[in-house]
């Protein structure tokens, strides 16, 4: 009866590790992004790579997110009428360091629309950059408006040509590649597949205009005060040189005549 009751008992034990070896991990919590009201939640799997930005309400490996508590900023995930608190630890949480390759950066770059964006900012920076030398240029006389407005336009055309949108990309993917582990630029091209990663993207060259003419205008005023700066910096300079100048030999009177 003893054996036989070790055996059930053997036997139990056995059959509850084999169960619990057989339920699915816990994620991880290893980051949260805030746009406005909409936050996201970078969740990953230990040990299989799966990774994902996931808002409350959403599904991830299995698990639902049914609550982000803001006062104890921990994010409630439940499965089978079971609750398990995230709180997101300081520092680096598991995440893997997995050395990056071009084409995980290309795949981001790609979620970003890369080339459209930097596109359009390129065009709208060429604009703001022409209004603002216009202005500069404005009270100097003796130049012909139209003329001057031709060369600048020959000056920009020559500068950004250097900023072609198509190369750029293969030297930001190296950038990102260098920068970024793989599991980060995962979860970079995860976030880009949200709804308000697609509008971060697409909404980027509006915050740029937007903000230029919040940065152009100060920047316009502070240009007196600069250029005070440099006249008083040359009149310092000459005055410096003059100084330390050898003095000139004293010339003698000449002689008296008998």
């Amino acid at each position: 009866m003893n054996t036989l009751l070790r055996f059930l008992v053997l036997a139990g034990l056995l059959c509850s590790a084999t169960l619990r070896a057989a339920e699915p991990a816990v994620p991880e919590l290893r980051g949260m992004l805030a746009t406005g009201a909409d936050r996201r939640f970078a969740l990953a799997v230990p040990g299989d790579g799966q990774t994902a930005w996931v808002a409350v309400g959403g599904n991830f490996a299995g698990w639902k997110l049914s609550a982000y508590r803001a006062d104890e900023d921990v994010l409630v995930l439940s499965k089978d009428g079971r609750d398990v608190v995230l709180k997101l630890a300081s520092g680096a949480v598991g995440v893997s360091a997995e050395k990056a390759t071009l084409d995980d950066a290309e795949a981001v770059l790609n979620k970003m629309k890369f080339e459209e964006m930097i596109g359009k900012m390129l065009a709208q920076q060429k604009l703001s950059m022409a209004a603002m030398t216009k202005k500069m240029m404005g009270n100097i006389k003796g130049i012909d408006e139209a003329d001057f407005a031709a060369h600048q336009a020959k000056v920009m055309d020559a500068l950004y040509a250097t900023m072609n949108p198509d190369q750029m990309k293969g030297d930001f993917a190296r950038i990102y590649s260098e920068v970024f582990t793989k599991s980060e630029l995962q979860g970079l091209a995860d976030f880009y597949g949200t709804p308000a990663g697609v509008a971060m993207i697409d909404k980027q060259p509006e915050i740029q205009q937007k903000t230029m003419e919040i940065i152009m205008p100060r920047m316009m005023a502070a240009m007196p005060k600069i250029q005070q700066l440099s006249v008083d910096f040359a009149k310092e300079q000459a005055a410096k040189k003059a100084a330390a100048a050898p003095a000139a030999p004293a010339v003698p009177a000449p002689a008296a005549t008998p």
